[in-house]
């Protein structure tokens, strides 16, 4: 008798999983993908908002297709689930599962930091992003601040990669030497879990534009014209752009543990509750030392093809089972059409490892094709 699969969240991790089930299984196992809304967005695009090379809208993946391949896709809010009791709610239908994986990604909450929403841009969604690019064609002068409001937050490199695409686009507009621009984060360094050497190959990349850095800053308050932080001090701002404080979904807080995460098995993504896993940003995987693993796309995908993997050998009784061995890849984009392909195993012992190339036109081209070629796979 066929299984009932269900998948919450069509994200990076939910689509994978998706796809490599369907490959693997054959249709008399139903497979289901839940979303609030029809349409994907990678995420990694929204900074293109920024410098004009994307539009708002532009290029997304429509879930409704996935029937074609086999998937059900059904639009609606995730409104409870048991876990025990094998059933979830969507709108106000009742599914029932046998296997469950839970990819809902994390939520943004900007009012939990005062001030947020009066004075701050959202850099973290396509909305925000396109005020930023239209405040930026007015600044002439000023300072302009990134401000990361909590730990963790989705893509480490992002809020440095933001830096660095607006000074690009305050230098091509003939401004830059009037514009102070900073970023300011209650992180010690960037990237932290892969180490102080690679937190300082970033700041080299910031003190070569002349962007300012305030790491270990934790933010108490937004006002009008400054940041007020936890240990009192003030920092200027005239043009304010965060990253908003992340939490997971409300609907999954009964999955999680006093990180407000849900715990999984580092290696195979299982939770606590039988035929239930957890995979990406609303997960807790983490690293040999404890450490939370950073919240990416690249990784929920890695998650999502070990759980899909050890679902089809379970089903079809095959004993061996795969792990997932904490590798992932970012191309972080540093302006003037540049990335830098960033690849790092968070799981290596006794540290994590990486490897930096350095910033090039080919390496913003990867970038292009690692999106090019997962939008094909998964809607084409």
């Amino acid at each position: 008798m066929g299984k009932q699969i269900l998948i919450l969240g069509a994200g990076f991790g939910g689509l994978t999983v998706a796809h490599t089930l369907r490959r693997g299984l054959s249709s008399d196992h139903k497979i289901t993908l839940v979303d609030r809304q029809p349409l994907f967005f990678m995420g990694l695009t929204k900074f293109w908002v920024l410098n004009g090379t994307r539009q708002v809208g532009d290029g997304p993946g429509n879930r409704t297709l996935l029937a074609k391949k086999g998937i059900d896709f059904i639009e609606g809010e995730v409104r409870s689930i048991d876990a025990g009791g094998k059933e979830v709610v969507v709108g106000k239908r009742k599914l029932s599962f046998d296997y469950l994986i839970v990819a809902l990604g994390a939520d943004y909450s900007p009012g939990s930091t005062p001030g947020f929403l009066k004075y701050a841009k959202n850099l973290y969604t396509e909305s925000g992003c396109a005020e930023i690019r239209d405040q930026l064609r007015t600044v002439k002068s000023g300072t302009v601040t990134i401000l990361v409001c909590g730990l963790p937050f989705k893509c480490p490199p992002a809020p440095y990669e933001s830096s660095m695409i607006i000074d690009g686009i305050l230098r091509k507009k003939g401004v830059r030497e009037n514009v102070r621009l900073q970023v300011v984060t209650p992180e010690p360094h960037p990237l932290t879990l892969l180490g102080p050497e690679a937190g300082r190959m970033v700041m080299r990349l910031l003190e070569e534009r002349g962007i300012d850095y305030y790491p270990s800053e934790t933010v108490r308050e937004v006002r009008s014209k400054s940041i007020l932080t936890v240990g009192g001090k003030e920092i200027a701002h005239n043009f304010l752009f965060g990253v908003p404080t992340h939490v997971a979904p409300a609907v999954v807080r009964g999955l999680t543990d006093q990180t407000g995460w849900i715990p999984v098995n580092s290696k195979t993504l299982a939770t606590s509750s039988p035929q239930v896993y957890a995979i990406g940003d609303c997960a807790g995987p983490r690293t040999p030392k404890g450490q939370l693993l950073p919240r990416a796309g690249i990784l929920a995908e890695e998650q999502g093809k070990v759980v899909a993997a050890n679902l089809i050998r379970e089903i079809k009784s095959v004993p061996e089972r795969e792990e997932f061995q904490g590798n992932g890849v970012c191309f972080m984009e540093v302006g003037d059409g540049k990335a830098a392909p960033v690849r790092a195993n968070f799981y290596a012992e006794p540290n994590p490892t990486w490897e930096a190339i350095p910033p090039s036109a080919e390496g913003l081209r990867e970038k292009q094709r690692f999106l090019e070629e997962r939008m094909r796979t998964w809607f084409s």
